[in-house]
């Protein structure tokens, strides 16, 4: 029997991981399955022999969305002790120690297993992203010890690696021939519920002024005709971007494909079951061609991971170039690592542009194992469902920066896609469930929102008040009150820093009242850096000044009344 290995991310960086114990697991003469967490069937984990999960958590202790579902099964209370008592286990969890609830999902996770009577193999492995060393400080030592202890399961599984075998390809690439049709050639993905629609651009307006140093913008899509675009106040449209034309130029010099290669179409076809088809939604239906690709769907504007050098030092032939790469995706090499990507964030395009040689030697289908694919990115709905009927709005801030020893700014993948939309141009979204579970209408709110943190509040507040946002920006009584913090105003006496804690203190009797009294629910979205914490900070304050007792802000989120949609 195989090893079953699971993933639940929201990055893409579980999946990597996953796919790298994978490999490896084939490399060490050992059957193994992977799947994202809810598209494997729940209900045969008891009859596994072993399971390998490997978990992230995303927003304030959250399972990712594509490990919700089965999460919830987990949580069944039909389950007993011995549910999964024939069944050994282990767990990864992918966290940042930066955010409040570190690692809560693999803590959760792990917890449950063993309620369930499933075998643990080691304890549970946090990887922490703020460790000098990244996620690997953790999980390369815990790694080791993970094939030792499958080896007293699995007999044949071997505890070396020979690092002649190159690793397994994901994909065999059958291009078209002369008289192929586009029947012939279809990569052979089924559409699911989530998969992507084309939504036409009506509107992408700037909404702060020309000098202010964020360029944020408000987008509308027209979705009036297209199926599956229905969505509450709270919910999150995934907008998948495309790489910028530069990039692409900068990666197809570096891998020196001619142009008939480059468009020749193709259908990749899977190398084991473990692997799915490669997504018709991003792709097209019919063939696709390299240069699509390397357009829509490897994202080429990712740092590179740990495993994009191992695989391309486990195929380069360049001496020179071999070793800095398997240098660079050693444990050894991390500072080395960090100089050249962390601190520069450098990119997968820039640094195939690098190693040039070694980059030149890339075969198309290794493309896929090498490079990470795009991943669609979440943005809180901004507009009203009945105001805005047929059209869907959000509210985006275009990434730019300068970092070290680069000369070209640093740039978000998909703010400077959405940034550079024009009028009338097709975009593929879809709407998903977002974590907000707003009370019932006549319940009080306060919503605290800062930056584009703003977007889901105006989605509720237009659906509740049916008022113009216009109209409530500048309204300090009645059914809505706004009070609004400039984090920059310069004429303020502290440094032009005046942030959404200090006004919450300013309004702390309104907000006392409306807590302990009307029973109000407290809603944070926004940046998942200090603010958050600042946020509950403030609230234990006001709740202490009020009844002089501590953890305000705990008893609020026990009672599902203080919530919070944060990303980085």
């Amino acid at each position: 029997m195989s090893l079953l290995i699971v993933y639940g991310t929201e990055t893409g960086t579980a999946e990597d991981v996953a796919e790298g114990l994978w490999r490896e697991a084939r490399a060490r003469n050992l059957p193994a399955c992977l799947a994202p967490f809810d598209e494997y069937d729940i209900e045969n984990l008891p009859s596994e022999r072993a399971v390998l999960f490997v978990i992230s958590t995303s927003g304030q202790g959250e399972f990712p969305p594509n490990a919700r579902t089965n999460w919830k099964w987990m949580l069944r209370k039909s389950l007993t002790r011995d549910t999964l008592k024939e069944v050994s286990i282990a767990v990864i969890g992918l966290g940042d120690s930066s955010y409040q609830k570190y690692n809560f999902a693999g803590k959760k996770l792990f917890r449950r297993l063993l309620q369930l009577g499933a075998r643990d193999l080691l304890p549970v492995c946090l990887a922490d992203d703020q460790h000098e060393s990244g996620i690997d400080g953790a999980l390369l030592p815990w790694k080791d010890q993970l094939w030792l202890q499958l080896h007293g399961i699995y007999e044949n599984l071997s505890l070396t690696v020979d690092p002649t075998v190159p690793p397994l390809c994901k994909y065999t690439l059958q291009f078209a021939e002369n008289g192929d049709s586009n029947d012939s050639m279809r990569n052979g993905e089924v559409k699911g519920e989530g998969e992507l629609r084309a939504v036409r651009v009506v509107e992408n307006r700037r909404v702060t002024a020309e000098n202010h140093f964020q360029d944020t913008r408000l987008v509308s899509f027209d979705t009036s005709g297209v199926g599956g675009m229905d969505y509450a106040p709270g919910d999150v449209l995934m907008v998948h971007p495309c790489n910028p034309e530069e990039t692409v130029r900068i990666a197809i010099d570096a891998l020196q494909y001619d142009d008939e290669l480059l468009d020749r179409p193709f259908r990749a076809l899977p190398t084991d079951s473990s692997i799915r088809p490669l997504p018709n939604d991003v792709i097209g239906d019919g063939p696709t061609t390299l240069r699509s690709c390397l357009l829509r769907l490897f994202d080429l504007q990712q740092r590179p991971r740990r495993s994009f050098f191992e695989l391309m030092g486990a195929i380069s032939t360049h001496e020179m170039e071999r070793e800095k790469l398997l240098e660079l995706a050693s444990a050894e090499g991390q500072d080395d690592y960090i100089d050249y990507i962390t601190r520069t964030r450098r990119t997968v395009a820039e640094t195939l542009r690098d190693f040039a040689h070694t980059a030149r030697e890339i075969p198309p289908q290794r493309l896929f194992d090498i490079l990470p694919r795009i991943r669609s990115r979440a943005f809180s709905i901004a507009s009203c469902p009945v105001k805005h009927a047929g059209r869907v709005e959000i509210i985006v801030a275009k990434v730019e920066y300068r970092t070290a020893r680069m000369v070209e700014p640093r740039r978000g993948l998909c703010s400077t896609y959405i940034a550079r939309l024009m009028e009338g141009e097709k975009v593929r979204v879809r709407v998903r469930p977002g974590t907000f579970r707003f009370p019932p209408v006549a319940r009080a709110i306060v919503a605290v929102g800062p930056g584009t943190g703003v977007a889901p509040f105006r989605s509720l507040i237009l659906w509740r008040s049916g008022s113009d946002w216009d109209e409530l920006q500048t309204s300090r009584e009645g059914k809505v009150a706004v009070h609004t913090a400039y984090s920059r105003d310069e004429e303020l006496k502290d440094g032009g820093r005046r942030y959404v804690q200090h006004v919450m203190q300013q309004q702390r009797r309104q907000l006392l009242q409306m807590l302990q009294e009307e029973k109000a629910w407290v809603f944070v979205a926004g940046s998942a850096g200090d603010m958050p914490t600042a946020v509950m900070e403030a609230i234990d304050l006001i709740g202490k000044e009020g009844n002089g007792e501590d953890g305000f802000a705990a008893q609020l989120e026990r009672e599902g009344r203080l919530q919070f949609e944060t990303w980085s």
